[in-house]
């Protein structure tokens, strides 16, 4: 099983919503069949029933085509908003690390490529004892950056690219994001140049708010630029 890791410059930039387009993409394909892993997730909301949920896990089952479970694509869950750590801490609870590395074994008899959503930063803390940079150089899975589109997303990006390769992982490249609507944002037609310039790396492709990616250059091929990892 290949495997890519989605991390991001900040939390909200967009990682759930590009970790779907990347599945979909697979999927669409037909040659490939995907899966979607991320190891926790805190912030739940409640419907107009009363019922929970969490909108991350269901935009990811929905990207999956409701093919996998809900707890296969994410195990833990928690309800505050916080670093995983501290919504765990709020409920009573602690991070079960052992499973978010062995979450992703169910995952290797059923799709040929796993997308692993990181949660928040590169370095939010995950766990206890571990960070997301910690937890992406256990995988050892390429690395894709998801930033923002729009003014300051140079510096953040640049601190991230650095952050990831002093781990000694493979940035597999650059997906600038638009969260939340832009306007008047020149930046928007010079980010991605400057980026490759600066950060020396390819910048995949820019998705509008709450669009599709629009690569730049010819179509990213995905499973070229995953890879396999000694722990799996």
């Amino acid at each position: 099983m290949r495997g890519i890791f989605v991390t991001g410059t900040d939390t909200g930039v967009g990682k759930t919503w590009v970790s779907g387009i990347i599945a979909g993409q697979m999927i669409a394909d037909e040659e490939w069949t995907a899966g979607l892993y991320k190891p926790v997730c805190s912030g739940a909301e409640v419907r107009d029933n009363g019922q929970m949920y969490w909108p991350d896990v269901e935009h990811l089952y929905g990207a999956l085509k409701e093919k996998f479970p809900r707890e296969r694509i994410c195990p833990q869950l928690f309800e505050a908003p916080l670093a995983p750590p501290v919504a765990a801490a709020a409920e009573g609870a602690t991070i079960n690390e052992e499973l978010l590395v062995s979450g992703i074994d169910w995952w290797k008899s059923r799709v040929d490529l796993l997308v692993i959503e990181g949660v928040g930063g590169w370095y939010c803390p995950l766990s206890e004892t571990e960070m997301i940079a910690d937890f992406a150089t256990k995988l050892s899975f390429p690395v894709i950056i998801v930033a923002r589109l729009g003014l300051g997303t140079i510096n953040h990006t640049l601190l991230t690219l650095e952050a990831v390769r002093a781990r000694r992982l493979t940035v597999a490249g650059v997906v600038l994001n638009e969260p939340a609507p832009l306007e008047d944002d020149a930046s928007i037609a010079t980010n991605a140049d400057q980026i490759e310039k600066w950060g020396k790396t390819k910048v995949l492709g820019v998705v509008r708010h709450r669009g599709k990616l629009e690569p730049r250059g010819e179509q990213v091929d995905w499973p070229s630029l995953a890879a396999k990892s000694p722990l799996f």
